[in-house]
């Protein structure tokens, strides 16, 4: 590969990574909120399965279906990213239930927790994204990172709930 072409490389991923950087971001995260009928559908998983894998399927096909370009790098990112809040959503969820009905000294060992808990997803996924640097794979394996990591620790709350 010429010279020429690294360069021109580089600036396409560089122009990528940017671009999934600034999906990534708190701000952006915030407007890619489930739709109302994904997020009914979603919770109806849930209510019916165990472990809630694969519930949040009909969140990601949503929001493909509304999604301009279909399919493509950024629009798995954009989708999985919108899975993630509907899990985070439940998460939250399940944790302020069994944080409302705790015992103080237990409520104290599952804020500390849970603060442990963000620091090690957060550290894991971006491992997983530092991981995948070379690669447009790297925004999609962070995002699934992201969903994977929040719906296990949203079924560990739910679990805690019901012992």
């Amino acid at each position: 590969m010429s010279q020429i072409h690294k360069i021109a490389a580089g600036l396409v991923g560089l122009a990528l990574t940017t671009s999934v950087a600034t999906w990534l971001s708190p701000a952006h995260a915030q407007e890619n909120v489930p739709k109302p009928k994904a997020m009914a559908a979603f919770r109806v998983c849930l209510a019916a399965s165990k472990t809630g894998v694969d519930c949040g399927q009909p969140v990601y096909d949503a929001c493909q279906a509304d999604h301009d370009q279909p399919d493509t790098t950024l629009s798995i990112i954009e989708c999985t990213m919108t899975t993630h809040k509907a899990w985070d959503v439940v998460l939250n969820e399940r944790y302020r239930a069994l944080i409302a009905t705790s015992p103080p000294n237990l409520k104290l060992k599952l804020q500390k927790a849970q603060r442990a808990w963000i620091v090690s997803r957060d550290a894991d996924c971006a491992a997983v994204y530092e991981n995948w640097i070379s690669g447009t794979i790297r925004g999609p394996m962070y995002a699934g990172c992201m969903v994977e990591k929040t719906s296990e620790r949203a079924q560990w709350l739910k679990e805690m709930r019901e012992d």
